[in-house]
C-alpha cells in the first residue's frame, strides 16, 4: 500500500531520475523526489515537508530542489495529503472560540506524499504517526547516502509537523519554518519546547501578509530567552510559490553556513 496517493505515479514519470521509493511498516511506502547537490564540496542535506494537501513538487518545491542543490545542498522533498476533517476542524473551533490567542506559540530525489487512505478517512493519530514514519524514513534515507549535516523544513501547517518530529533528535542539523501556520496549542506551546535543551536551530521564513504573526511569535520566544531561533521577513508569497523558490533558497543557504 502507497501512502502517497497525490498523482504519485504522474510525478514518477515527470521526474523518473529523482523518485525514491521510501519503505515505511509493513507494505506501505512513500514517493520523494530527492535531488543531490550540483557544487563540491556538498554542504549536507535538507529535507522539506509540503504544506498539507500538496504533493513534493507542488508550489515552490521543485524549483527548490534545484536552486538548493546549486549552492551545495541537497534536497528531499516530501508530499503530505490533507489533514484529516477531525484535525482541520479542531483548528476551526479553537479559532472560532478563541480568535485572540497570543501567539507564544521513487528512487534519487526524494519526495513524499502522506496521509491519504483507501475510502478516504484517516484517523489524527495515525495521520500524524504516518507523517513521522514518512520523516524517519527520508532522515534514514540521508543518512545511508552519507550526509551527516542534515535539517529539516516544513511549508505552512508543515512547519507544526517537522517541530513536533525533531524534538530529541540531537543529529538534526536545524529546523525551518516556511510561512509557518501554527495550531493555538502549538502556538502557545512552542517556548516551552525549544526552550529545553537541543541541538539544532530554528529559522522562521515568512512574508509581510504573516509579518504580525511572525512578530508574536519572536517575542513569545524572546520572553522565554530561546535560544537558537531567528526570525527573517523577506518577498514570499503565502502559500509559497515557485518565484519565491530563489529567495528561499538563498536565506536557507546562508543560514546553514553559519
Amino acid at each position: 500500500m502507497s501512502l502517497s496517493g497525490m498523482a504519485e505515479w504522474a510525478l514518477a514519470e515527470a521526474h523518473p531520475e529523482q523518485v525514491v521509493w521510501l519503505n515505511l511498516a509493513g507494505d506501505a511506502r512513500a514517493l520523494s523526489l530527492f535531488q543531490a547537490e550540483l557544487v563540491t564540496p556538498g554542504r549536507g542535506a535538507l529535507i522539506v515537508l509540503a504544506n498539507e494537501g500538496q504533493n513534493a513538487d507542488e508550489g515552490l518545491l521543485g524549483p527548490l530542489r534545484r536552486a538548493m542543490a546549486e549552492r551545495g545542498v541537497a534536497v528531499m522533498t516530501l508530499g503530505l495529503g490533507a489533514a484529516p476533517e477531525k484535525l482541520r476542524r479542531s483548528r476551526q473551533q479553537v479559532l472560532a472560540v478563541s480568535p485572540v490567542q497570543p501567539r507564544a506559540s521513487e528512487p534519487s530525489s526524494v519526495m513524499i506524499d502522506v496521509g491519504e487512505v483507501e475510502g478516504g478517512v484517516q484517523d489524527v493519530s495515525s495521520y500524524l504517526a504516518n507523517v513521522r514514519h514518512v520523516l524517519d524514513a527520508a532522515f534514514e534515507a540521508l543518512e545511508n547516502q552519507g550526509y551527516e549535516r542534515i535539517a529539516v523544513a516544513g511549508v505552512g501547517w508543515s512547519a507544526e509537523h517537522v517541530t513536533d518530529w525533531a524534538l530529541g533528535r540531537d543529529t538534526l542539523a536545524g529546523v525551518v519554518w516556511l510561512a509557518p501556520k501554527f495550531s493555538a496549542e502549538q502556538r502557545s506551546g512552542l517556548p516551552g519546547l525549544l526552550e529545553t535543551e537541543r541541538a539544532w536551530r530554528v529559522l522562521d521564513l515568512h512574508g509581510a501578509s504573516q509579518r504580525a504573526e511572525g512578530q508574536e511569535r519572536a517575542a513569545a520566544l524572546g520572553r522565554q530567552q530561546v535560544q537558537g531561533y531567528q526570525r527573517q521577513l523577506l518577498a514570499l508569497e503565502n502559500p509559497p510559490r515557485f518565484a519565491d523558490a530563489e529567495r528561499v533558497a538563498s536565506r536557507i543557504s546562508a543560514w546553514l553556513g553559519r
